[in-house]
């Protein structure tokens, strides 16, 4: 078996056409990767990373693998050297086996060249060694592997036929089915059982995971038996005289039990590892859990699509990634579909079908690209509809934070596709919707001032008004929104929002504590802030926490335009900083608030967590920047501190907290207090476990009102009237309601962090020809010198062996 092992590699290598077919490969590669513009790229990307070559090493291994295949039964059955083989003391599966090893090492040797582009990618990173080497160690594991199968494929085609370009088209089209011809037959109107029995027969559906660092048992499993079984072929078909006649009934029977055996292994998950430096392909447990009550398959419609810009190629493959690893939990598939808006023909059908998504919530992003008629400029939408039989999500998936990067804005959303899907396969779960009140109650902020936020919650909530009397009557409801209240609260209404939050009721409480008349400020200029004195100070202060009667500035602020000409002279405005209307940070650090836009705010307050209840925990959610300061009250506010500031130096405090979240068991505001003159002979006096949210400023949630041609126009949540930049206001606030009705901690899901890896511009515009030809040259040389030095120690053998048998 050595021997004929060793005769494969000297056939090989003794002649031109073996280094020629290695050297074509590593010479596309090298020019696919560093010379020409496409999606495998590494330059172009501008990715730390070896995930075009792995996209690109199958189809390229499609014609170097039968290349190395087509000769080595083919050219014995030729010569008729075959029969000797067969009739030698050895038997016909390690005669196999011993082409399959020597094809096997062939491909080790090919593939040794290409760490050297590993090796640029390193050096190229920002900074130096700036690649995930697990990941990519992970790869090259799922690429031999791929190549064990090509391999055990070639030999089967080259062991039917005596003519080696037969064998090398052959094993070019069986290889080609098996990698994507089952993918291409599921995609047809097949039933869901048959189409997830199709996937799981196609190499790709086991390649993509182990092309990304994932080793999993079941794709081990897989490459191994589909190697194991198409060698066993070959071993029948070269038995046989007459070569197409291969099956008998024994042979049948043995390969169906093999293949049956093979499906339940495929099926069972021994271990699942992931590779990657940040485990970014591994789910929660709380993913986990969702999967596991999936009782039917999800429809995907994926619409970032079409001719993109290398960030959105790589957000869109992150997109399909997590759906793949999500169906690597899931007995149930969620099936995806790449639809580009602008393959649609009908003009009208197309301009109704982004309509729905515009409206859906699927907000277009402009993007510009060069063609051969100059600059064009497209509309990309980055986000998916999922859908069951009976309900559809619609996700927007990129996140629009303007003060990020464009690098930062896409690695704040690739962490949160997790968390966009399992937030979506949950509601889709939901037999019903959770019932959301808003606080029916005069003086708090209008429907028509709090329409933005309705519209967003009704999606995945019921929402309705209740007053605190109907919280008890209604015993639906779970969450409560106080919304920027303006009246007094009675004792009677507290006691009866004491007691919803008793029974497991949770609040979002968004209070202005201060006066200001922002009509008095826009006429006059100036005017008086004051306390307006809600009575809720005592209550919210049993529960945890302290609305502070102050406003704070900050010097990250809204730009106001500000009339700045002369009195009696034609009007100026001139962009200026309002430090009133902060730009609140939310807490990088908390699930609830991480990766979010800044939020707008508009005479905020500060808030203390105070209180020594045990059994209640507190975090900071919403602060200010570290340049902010407070101002205690009663105060004049006046535009013009826009034109005259107050001294740089007075803003000295940072991250003063804005908004805060409470957990836990809450102790009765109304706890050893007389209540039946309130209508309770009884109270619950301590909580179940419950949360509330405390924002010191109701101008969050309210969005702004325009009057024009006699009707209401009303402004996006958190979009500034004057310089039309959305803020993150809807999301945050999305965040804190989705939060508190959710008791399976998927919100945790949001606190997963992916690093971004990047090469380093500079260098590569500085050195971008430099590394070309290293990586376009250097594989080869690497190649031909293994080569001249295999030659010279076989040849240093030969004339040993011939010297010691003269003598």
């Amino acid at each position: 078996m050595i021997s004929l092992l060793k005769k494969e590699l000297n056939s090989f290598f003794g002649s031109l056409s073996g280094y020629l077919v290695v050297s074509i490969f590593l010479l596309v590669t090298s020019l696919f990767l560093w010379v020409f513009d496409g999606n495998f790229n590494i330059i172009e990307g501008q990715r730390a990373s070896l995930k075009g070559f792995f996209e690109l090493a199958p189809w390229l291994y499609l014609f170097l693998i039968p290349a190395i295949t087509m000769r080595m039964f083919a050219e014995e059955m030729r010569n008729g050297t075959i029969e000797m083989l067969i009739t030698r003391p050895i038997k016909t599966f390690q005669i196999v086996w011993a082409k399959y090893l020597a094809a096997l090492l062939l491909v080790f040797i090919s593939i040794l060249p290409t760490l050297l582009y590993f090796f640029s990618v390193y050096q190229l990173g920002n900074p130096i060694g700036n690649i995930d080497t697990g990941a990519t160690w992970g790869s090259y594991i799922g690429l031999f592997l791929l190549a064990s199968i090509y391999i055990a494929i070639g030999l089967f085609a080259s062991a039917i036929t005596n003519n080696q370009v037969i064998a090398f088209l052959l094993a070019i089209a069986f290889s080609f089915t098996a990698y994507l011809g089952f993918d291409f037959a599921a995609t047809t109107s097949l039933p869901v059982g048959l189409q997830n029995i199709l996937l799981k027969i196609g190499i790709n559906e086991h390649y993509i995971s182990l092309s990304r660092g994932v080793v999993d048992s079941r794709d081990i499993y897989y490459f191994l038996a589909a190697s194991l079984l198409f060698l066993f072929i070959s071993k029948t078909a070269i038995q046989k005289s007459k070569r197409f006649q291969i099956f008998n009934k024994k042979i049948l029977f043995t390969a169906i039990v093999f293949i049956g055996l093979s499906f339940v292994f495929i099926n069972i998950r021994v271990f699942r590892v992931d590779l990657t430096a940040e485990k970014r392909y591994s789910l929660s447990q709380t993913t986990k859990s969702l999967l596991n009550y999936q009782r039917e398959a999800l429809m995907v419609e994926i619409f970032l699509a079409g001719k993109l810009p290398a960030a959105m190629q790589e957000f869109q493959s992150a997109i399909i990634e997590k759906i793949e690893d999500l169906n690597a939990y899931s007995s149930f598939r969620m099936v995806y579909d790449v639809i580009n808006v602008y393959e649609i023909t009908d003009e009208i059908k197309r301009n109704q079908l982004i309509e729905q998504l515009i409206d859906a919530g699927i907000e277009p992003v402009n993007f510009g690209h060069r063609t051969t008629e100059g600059l064009s400029t497209q509309q990309i939408f980055p986000g998916v509809i999922v859908s069951n039989k009976s309900r559809s999500i619609a996700l927007n998936l990129l996140k629009n934070n303007p003060l990020l990067s464009s690098d930062e804005k896409l690695q704040q959303s690739i962490e949160l596709l997790e968390y966009e899907f399992a937030r979506a396969i949950r509601i889709l779960q939901s037999e019903y919707k959770p019932r959301v009140a808003f606080l029916d109650k005069p003086g708090m902020a209008s429907k028509i001032e709090t329409s933005d936020l309705r519209y967003t919650l009704n999606e995945n909530y019921e929402i309705v008004d209740r007053t605190a009397f109907q919280l008890l009557i209604d015993d639906t409801v779970q969450t409560l929104i106080v919304a920027a209240p303006t009246i007094v609260f009675t004792e009677e209404e507290k006691i009866n929002i004491d007691q919803f939050i008793m029974q497991g009721g949770r609040v979002l409480w968004c209070i202005d504590p201060i006066s200001v008349s922002i009509d008095s400020l826009s006429i006059g200029l100036s005017t008086l802030a004051f306390e307006k004195g809600l009575n809720l100070r005592d209550q919210l202060f049993k529960y945890g926490a302290r609305i502070n009667a102050n406003l704070l500035q900050d010097a990250f602020c809204l730009q106001y335009p500000i009339n700045t000409a002369p009195a009696n002279q034609q009007s100026k405005f001139t962009s200026a900083p309002f430090y009133y209307s902060p730009l609140a940070l939310p807490n990088p650090s908390h699930p609830l608030s991480r990766n979010l836009n800044n939020v707008m705010l508009e005479f905020t307050s500060s808030v203390d967590l105070v209180g020594e209840n045990e059994n209640v925990s507190g975090s900071i959610i919403l602060g200010t920047s570290p340049y902010a300061r407070e101002v205690n009250t009663p105060v004049e506010v006046s535009l013009l501190t826009a034109t005259n500031p107050p001294d740089k130096h007075l803003f000295n405090q940072a991250n003063i907290p804005i908004g805060l979240i409470l957990e836990g068991n809450f102790e009765s505001a109304f706890a050893n207090r007389m209540t039946k003159q309130l209508g309770f002979s009884e109270i619950i006096t301590s909580s179940s476990p419950s949360k509330m949210i405390v924002i010191a400023d109701g101008d969050i949630l309210k969005n702004k009102v325009r009057f024009r041609n006699g009707q209401y126009q009303v402004l996006p949540l958190g979009q500034d009237q004057y310089y039309g930049q959305t803020y993150g206001n809807r999301d945050f606030l999305a965040n804190c309601i989705d939060y508190l009705t959710d008791d399976s901690n998927i919100m945790q899901i949001r606190s997963k962090v992916v690093k971004l890896r990047m090469l380093d511009k500079v260098k590569i515009r500085e050195e971008k020809l430099k590394w070309q030809l290293f990586n376009v040259v250097s594989p080869l040389v690497f190649f031909m010198l293994f080569g001249l030095s295999y030659y010279l120690i076989r040849k240093r053998i030969y004339t040993h062996t011939k010297i010691k048998h003269d003598s």
